[in-house]
């Protein structure tokens, strides 16, 4: 005699745990999410009590009686369903953990971001995420090693504000190896190039980080105009301040010349705090007076003789 034997596909055992899966989430409307047995039997528990209590305090003898063994009954089905449940792994399954995955994906492609520190915002000089990604995508995000200590330094970078200037020393000379990857005249050396003057500026040229980018004259009509043609009028000035380093305290000193360039008045103006990577537009009203053939703008930091820029 030959026994037979039952056997099961890879595809057919698939479909079982499938349609299994499919009826035990059907009833997570009942149990809620993540349940565990403990929590529903206590829950059947306490549902349990508080019908009683109700039939008892507040109904006549026979029906209070009925009613209570009603629930009795409803309570052991209850109980029954709840182990018949466990038998089927149903309570304290693991919760997929799609999100940390992807999470996870996201910050290896993206070493540059901070994990578990406060990121604080970067002047635009400083900022290099966009050149990052490039260089990222030139290697499938897959950065050689030799990236490594600029990136980790970029990472002290974004997360300290006292010593950003030591710190983007470091990063600095932590071009060089990155910079020997690419041929001159290469989109990498491009990249390169411009980190590597952007923080030149930022290190050394503190003083031309806001910077004045318009100054406009208009005449008590609201025309533009041209001082000497505006000359022993009050005349109305608009300025156009940009700051891509650290934030600052500026204010904006207009000062009116004769042909001899010799000073006549000036006017000083603050505007304020401006932040990293902010563009703010001020304005305000300035005499012009009779013999006034050139207008001079300077705009500089609170602290006394820290110039930053003159026009």
């Amino acid at each position: 005699m030959v026994r037979s034997k039952s056997i099961k596909t890879q595809s057919e055992s698939t479909v079982e745990i499938e349609n299994g899966s499919t009826f035990l989430d059907s009833i997570e409307f009942l149990t809620g999410e993540n349940p565990n047995l403990g929590s529903f039997l206590l829950v059947v528990g306490i549902v349990t009590v508080v019908f009683i209590a109700l039939f008892q305090f507040t109904l006549p003898a026979p029906v209070s009686a009925l009613l209570t063994a009603g629930v009795l009954f409803v309570t052991v089905l209850s109980a029954i369903f709840g182990l018949l449940l466990d038998s089927l792994g149903y309570f304290e399954r693991d919760a997929p953990a799609t999100t940390s995955e992807s999470d996870s994906r996201e910050t290896d492609a993206k070493p540059w971001v901070p994990i578990g520190k406060a990121s604080a915002p970067l002047p635009p000089l400083i900022n290099f995420d966009a050149e990052l990604r490039a260089y990222a995508d030139m290697y499938d995000s897959d950065l050689p090693t030799e990236f490594d200590p600029f990136i980790s330094d970029y990472l002290r970078l974004k997360t300290n504000t006292s010593n950003r200037t030591t710190i983007a020393s470091d990063l600095r000379a932590d071009l060089n190896s990155i910079g020997a990857l690419f041929e001159e005249g290469s989109e990498g050396d491009r990249i390169y190039e411009d980190v590597s003057q952007r923080l030149f500026r930022y290190i050394g040229d503190k003083n031309n980080h806001v910077t004045l980018d318009d100054v406009t004259f208009y005449d008590e009509g609201g025309n533009e105009s041209d001082i000497r043609t505006i000359q022993n009028q009050l005349a109305h000035v608009e300025l156009t301040i940009a700051n891509e380093g650290e934030a600052a305290e500026v204010e904006v000193v207009i000062s009116l010349h004769n042909r001899n360039d010799s000073a006549l008045s000036s006017h000083t103006y603050s505007a304020g705090l401006i932040n990293p990577g902010v563009t703010k537009v001020i304005d305000t009203d300035v005499f012009i007076p009779a013999d006034a053939e050139r207008a001079g703008t300077t705009i500089r930091k609170s602290d006394p003789g820290q110039t930053v820029v003159g026009v």
